[in-house]
């Protein structure tokens, strides 16, 4: 992610390049040069797809690139050599290309927390530097489809205006906007709403993966013909404003299926095969629309039977969460029967609040050695929000960045010791290391703490759903010590936090978003001390530390408000609100609405 010309005090950021292919020459040029770069593209000299040829010398930099996006890559990497120039730079060639030829990344706008559009373009702007060039913005009821008002009216959506506007912003910057819409689980928002209740596979609710009891719905009824009607529809809808050759139809997690409407169908012929006849239509129906449909690989892997069966010009979205995720044996699986697919690790920063700094970069580095070693024709990082998105997006920022780096060049970029210069960088355009050390080092304090909890933190746990019996069971596992490391852990950062001085006014911003993260999982620690003592002794886990916890907590919501209006629209916020501070409620379940 960087590199330091020996003998030289000059440092250059170059983001994700391969160094083994950089050859420093002898000298160092004015930075000058870079202003009036020669462009030229030669797909001869330059033979792999998106890369480049950089040469800088003391008469000037010229670029030779395979084709407009290398020459953009290119780009990209003479303003990060601006940036971390000073008055002069190494002579260097530099050629570059990237291991994988899609490198894309998934952000959750459907958990209650819909970015502004100017944030949207930042982001996009930054995705742009970090060499990224495929954009899923993943959506249940969020986007603003034609007679389907009374499911997106207060969610602040997208408009298909904006989202024309986002997919021409992207493509000025090589990326692909691919539409992506759930279309048969994750479906509760529409079918709570009464005109389409009915299309429920579980009206009344339905028992999870997790031991608990949802009393909302959750997927579509696949044997109604009204449920594929509005599917259809979506589609149809999305698809029709849509240049990308993709569209992403969800369909995962759909394990309700046969508990309800469809009980005497499974029974009868199987759930995979009552799974794979509406996957095939939804499928149909986007091929019709001239795209290739994608789709998550969670209930293939559970049925591989299925495997043999996907649509040929379908793509599998293959995702995987934990640093121990086999992404090597089901990638090669796949490869192996001729399934098209994604590699697809994340972030590690929904359900957590402070994020998971050494997990996520173990499950990215590994999802990229999988997707390299049995071609995965893309890696895909995504980014969620489960249960009310309470993470501010600083905390994405390590997972996202380090992705983004293996994605592009896994060898040149295994070593994690520039990682922090490089968040800082292209998250805040601040030289130095300070802001990613910090979100780094607030990512490890899960690590102070025994026990580890797959997709989560045990704070978070704790302000979300304490009394649910497998939460609760993992909960028991702390003690007063863990509890106790974790606050030493979070008072260093927040010591170290309060040392930094922001450059930037992304940085003031991020430092300010940083901070609530502190406090809150602070509270949420300090609380952890007497739940603990409280599951030993035989009580209720609710205990909110009484008038003066509340108050404090009330006063976190109020910074938690403000923090969200700066970057965020207002639909979806007082849902969010009332799920962080249901903890102080024994009366309302947290078993509903998780998703």
């Amino acid at each position: 992610m960087g590199y330091a010309t020996p003998g030289s005090s000059v440092s250059v950021p170059l983001v994700f390049p391969r160094p083994q292919r950089l050859t420093r020459g002898v000298g160092l040029a004015p930075c000058a040069v870079l202003d009036a770069p020669v462009m030229v593209i030669d797909p001869v000299a330059v033979p792999r797809a998106q890369g480049y040829r950089l040469t800088v010398s003391a008469q000037g930099v010229q670029v030779e690139a395979h084709d407009a996006a290398g020459a953009f890559y290119a780009q990209q990497t003479l303003a990060a050599l601006r940036a971390g120039a000073g008055p002069q730079l190494p002579v260097m060639t530099l050629d570059d290309w990237p291991d994988r030829a899609v490198r894309g990344y998934m952000l959750d706008v459907s958990r209650d927390r819909m970015p502004t559009m100017p944030v949207i373009k930042e982001l996009i702007d930054q995705l742009a530097r970090l060499k990224i060039n495929q954009l899923q913005i993943y959506t249940e009821h969020t986007i603003a489809y034609a007679g389907h008002e009374a499911v997106w009216r207060d969610a602040s959506p997208l408009s298909f205006g904006n989202l024309a506007e986002i997919q021409t912003y992207c493509r000025e910057r090589f990326i692909d906007l691919v539409p992506c819409q759930n279309l048969f689980g994750h479906m509760h928002r529409w079918l709570t709403q009464p005109g389409y209740a009915h299309l429920a596979e579980c009206p009344n609710g339905y028992h999870t993966p997790w031991n608990t009891f949802d009393p909302k719905p959750f997927s579509l009824d696949p044997s109604d013909p009204g449920s594929f009607a509005l599917s259809a529809d979506l589609i149809d809808q999305l698809a029709g404003v849509s240049d990308s050759a993709l569209f992403n139809i969800g369909c995962d997690e759909t394990t309700d299926i046969g508990q309800g409407k469809n009980k005497a169908r499974v029974e009868r012929e199987g759930r995979a095969a009552v799974y794979l006849e509406y996957l095939q239509k939804l499928c149909a129906r986007v091929a019709g629309q001239g795209k290739t449909p994608m789709f998550w690989g969670d209930i293939v892997l559970d049925h591989p039977e299925l495997v043999p069966q996907i649509p040929a010009e379908a793509v599998l979205l293959n995702w995987g969460y934990e640093a121990d995720h086999n992404f090597h044996a089901q990638s090669k699986q796949f490869r192996d029967a001729g399934v098209r697919f994604y590699v697809c690790p994340g972030t590690s920063s929904w359900c957590t609040l402070t994020g998971r700094t050494r997990n996520a970069l173990d499950n990215l580095r590994v999802a990229a050695e999988a997707a390299n070693a049995y071609g995965a024709e893309g890696y895909l990082i995504t980014d969620w929000g489960d249960w009310g998105h309470w993470q501010p997006f600083a905390v994405s920022w390590v997972g996202l960045t380090y992705g983004a780096g293996v994605a592009w060049a896994l060898e040149a970029n295994r070593d994690e010791t520039p990682l922090a210069a490089a968040v800082s960088m292209i998250a805040a355009d601040e030289s130095g290391d300070t802001l990613g050390g910090i979100l780094m080092r607030l990512g490890d304090v899960y690590l102070q703490s025994a026990p580890k909890f797959p997709n989560s933190t045990w704070w978070f746990k704790l302000l979300r759903s304490p009394e649910l019996p497998d939460d609760a069971e993992m909960i028991r596992q702390i003690s007063q010590e863990d509890v106790s490391r974790v606050l030493a852990e979070l008072n260093a950062v927040a010591l170290d936090l309060d040392a930094y001085a922001p450059a930037t006014a992304q940085a003031q911003r991020m430092k300010r978003a940083i901070d609530w993260c502190v406090r809150i999982t602070r509270w949420a620690c300090t609380r952890g001390g007497e739940v603990v003592k409280a599951l030993s002794a035989g009580h209720p886990p609710y205990v909110d530390g009484g008038p003066a916890g509340a108050a404090e907590l009330d006063e976190l919501v109020i910074d938690y408000r403000a923090l969200w209006h700066e970057r965020s629209e207002s639909g979806g916020l007082e849902d969010s609100i009332e799920k962080l501070t249901r903890v102080l409620d024994p009366s309302r379940s947290n078993t509903g609405g998780s998703f």
